[in-house]
């Protein structure tokens, strides 16, 4: 008995120590894989000339995936949307079900579809070549494309090239009706790259594609062309493991000479597509809403020349209402003098053409009533806002505004007094609109020097019946030294042009712009400190804006240039700069 207690305490310990030592441990793993997959082999292999087969299987060294194949697989040339490509094991395999051309040679490009299965490492822009020619076409052609208005690279667009084999429509005629011969989508610094293009002139087109069929669709569809056809030129291939160095070498249709072959794609030339919306020429009624009571919205696709404003539902008069005008005529308020009814209903035309009806709900947003003492309505009070939000007046560009939120009926500005220090004046207050909305109040302005504004109770009525209250309006100037300025040397290559050079905020707001025909200084003074652009419009017609430009007339959007660095502006410090352009 005594034996086998002794025996017993030893294992007890032994089993212990066993489960302590058996507890799981999350084992450590290894470097996190950023390898995408690789091609073991292709069958046929990459660049097979003589090709006859129906389908072609491309082996990985492991299990891949495809994703957004529609968007991100090219072609080229196009084949049949039957065309099948699918998973199989750790292939990709594709049922070629259309007739190939003869002597052709076929890109399918990847893009970036391909990536592994268990990190989504991507495999870029994997490309299959093969020809059913005696030879695979080797030339390559690059480029980007840039918005036209603001010189932004453009993403999610394609670039395509045509050939001028179609017996019944015109070359230039091509990208409004067929499918591009070759296609390339341009990645995130709009940027492209052809490959594989036969040697014959091409035309060079770039679309954003909205509804994915490689048809150019105005409007709507942004467009980029070239005025000329273009060619691609000999690359080196960069690997014998991508083209079969045999094919290349043999039967390229175009042989490098000696060492004179460009080797790298920072070599290619770039050829620059600026891409543009088409203006529509159908002038349309984008929104007609009630904005605020007594004030109805109306915004025009683009500018409108002699718009009329016909009502349909109250007496037509001339007095019903009074209408305001953006700087670029694409869109105007009318503030309602006397519509009583629930809706308005407008014929709207310009030009002495009728361009839409519209039903405007007047219902909504009406001004909250009150009642008086003895139980009369009463209106809310007219409100009244200046052009210093910050109370803060820059007086070398501008003079304090006095803003009323209703165009005005009657008003005395006899009573409206600045106070100087310890001095009460009168200063000069006259209107700076037609439709009597803005007040502008000038006087012989101080440095650095405070100031109020005092506009008594009453003095404006609006043609919605209100008034004002007592508005008490504080501001101080500024000093000369809290700004600095910018001078422009300009030089022009044409003397006989028009160019329009603004001065941009960072975001590209338009702050200031200027007319120019000739060499000479531009000035823009009395900046805050801050960094701006400047940006010159080649202003070919003189209409004082930037033109878009037309495919069907091969007319190119207006050039625009920017200087080329941003210009940081400091407190009491001038800036010369020089320029040509």
């Amino acid at each position: 008995m005594i034996r086998s207690k002794c025996f017993f305490l030893p294992s007890l310990i032994f089993l212990i120590f066993l489960c302590h030592c058996a507890n799981p441990v999350t084992p450590e793993g290894g470097p996190k894989d950023i390898t995408p997959p690789k091609v073991l082999k292709s069958e046929p292999p990459v660049a097979t000339i003589n090709f006859h087969n129906k389908d072609i299987r491309i082996t990985f060294n492991e299990y891949i995936q495809l994703k957004d194949q529609n968007n991100q697989i090219t072609i080229a040339p196009p084949l049949l949307p039957h065309t099948d490509i699918r998973l199989r094991g750790k292939s990709i395999v594709i049922d070629l079900k259309d007739t190939l051309k003869t002597n052709t040679t076929y890109s399918i490009n990847f893009g970036n579809s391909i990536s592994d299965l268990t990190e989504n490492n991507v495999l870029k822009d994997f490309i299959y070549t093969f020809s059913t020619g005696t030879y695979i076409d080797s030339l390559t052609l690059s480029g980007r494309i840039l918005s036209a208005f603001d010189l932004t690279p453009q993403k999610d667009v394609v670039a395509m090239l045509y050939i001028n084999e179609n017996d019944t429509l015109p070359l230039d005629s091509l990208p409004f009706h067929v499918k591009p011969y070759y296609i390339a989508k341009a990645d995130e610094k709009g940027e492209f790259t052809f490959r594989n293009l036969r040697d014959v002139p091409l035309l060079l087109f770039a679309l954003k594609d909205l509804n994915g069929d490689y048809i150019f669709n105005p409007p709507g569809e942004k467009v980029a062309f070239r005025d000329s056809l273009v060619k691609g030129i000999y690359i080196k291939p960069p690997s014998p493991e991508l083209l079969k160095k045999d094919s290349i070498v043999k039967h390229d249709t175009i042989r490098p000479k000696k060492d004179t072959a460009i080797r790298n794609k920072e070599m290619v030339p770039m050829n620059t597509l600026l891409m543009f919306e088409e203006s529509d020429s159908v002038q349309k009624i984008v929104k007609a809403d009630m904005v605020s009571p007594g004030q109805v919205g109306i915004i025009y696709r683009f500018p409108a020349v002699k718009p009329e404003f016909i009502p349909l539902n109250i007496p037509d008069n001339t007095g019903w209402m009074i209408p305001e005008f953006n700087a670029g005529k694409d869109s105007v308020f009318l503030w309602l003098r006397s519509v009583r009814k629930d809706s308005l209903v407008l014929r709207l035309s310009a030009k002495d053409k009728i361009i839409d009806t519209a039903r405007i709900d007047l219902r909504k947003k009406n001004p909250k009533k009150s009642k008086g003492e003895k139980g009369a309505v009463v209106l809310p009070k007219l409100q009244i806002s200046t052009n210093m939000p910050s109370s803060r007046l820059n007086q070398f560009t501008t003079d304090p505004l006095i803003i009323s939120a209703y165009p005005l009926s009657g008003q005395d500005l006899s009573r409206i007094r600045l106070v100087d220090g310890k001095d009460t004046v009168k200063p000069k207050v006259v209107f700076a609109d037609t439709i009597k909305r803005k007040l502008n109040v000038s006087y012989k302005w101080k440095e650095e020097h405070p100031y109020k504004l005092i506009v008594p109770d009453s003095i404006f009525h609006a043609i919605n019946g209100q008034s004002n209250d007592s508005v008490l309006i504080s501001f101080k100037t500024y000093s000369v030294r809290d700004f600095g300025s910018i001078e422009m040397d300009i030089t022009v290559d044409n003397p006989s042009g028009n160019y329009i050079v603004q001065l941009l905020s960072e975001k590209e707001n338009v702050l200031e712009q200027k007319n120019i025909t000739s060499s000479g200084k531009v000035k823009f003074e009395y900046l805050f400190p801050a960094k701006y652009k400047i940006k010159v419009i080649f202003d070919h017609n003189r209409n004082g804006h930037w033109d878009t430009g037309r495919y069907s007339t091969k007319l190119q959007p207006e050039k625009v240039q920017y200087f080329d660095k941003i210009i940081e502006v400091r407190a009491n410090w001038d800036i010369t700069e020089s320029w040509k352009f």
